[in-house]
């Protein structure tokens, strides 16, 4: 299965000069395809071609990572309405749904009044997603206030959330 004539060579012609295959890729401005018979045995790109590949290729992935972003935050506001009320227990739970690290210290017991001091000195609370593969650090920054029109100490406005990436 050869891709065309201008772009391929065999083992014994890489072997014989291999400097005359990066001349082929360069002059035809793409990679070439080395055969052993009738197999493709690899591929030999100059460096510019291989640095441009490796751009291409981060580009995409950068582009992955804004869509996962864009589709993460637009479940999060699906999910918790901005300037709403909510209660600390509820918050909690819904960005643990999302995959975010709950504050939850024992399966009864929520921080609740760790949660509502870190709002009320900071002005935020901060969720981290659990770890992916990619070890990228995701967090979430939960903006608030603690609500008194409710007679529970627990409620929370929430104003805004922003996620970040690290």
């Amino acid at each position: 299965m050869v891709r065309g004539k201008e772009n391929v060579s065999s083992v014994s012609n890489v072997k014989k000069s291999p400097m005359d295959i990066f001349h082929m890729a360069r002059k035809n401005n793409k990679a070439v395809y080395v055969y052993d018979k009738e197999e493709i045995a690899g591929v030999m790109l100059t460096v510019e071609q291989y640095e441009d590949l490796l751009q291409q290729t981060k580009k995409a992935e950068n582009s992955s990572e804004k869509v996962e972003i864009n589709e993460l935050n637009q479940k999060i506001k699906d999910t918790i309405p901005m300037n709403s009320i909510i209660s600390a227990k509820n918050l909690d739970e819904k960005l643990s749904s999302l995959g975010f690290q709950s504050k939850k210290n024992t399966e009864e017991d929520y921080a609740y009044l760790t949660m509502m001091l870190e709002i009320t000195e900071t002005g935020k609370i901060d969720y981290s997603l659990k770890k992916k593969e990619d070890r990228r650090n995701i967090s979430a920054e939960v903006i608030g206030e603690q609500t008194n029109k409710i007679q529970t100490f627990d409620k929370l406005l929430v104003k805004k959330i922003l996620l970040r990436v690290e």
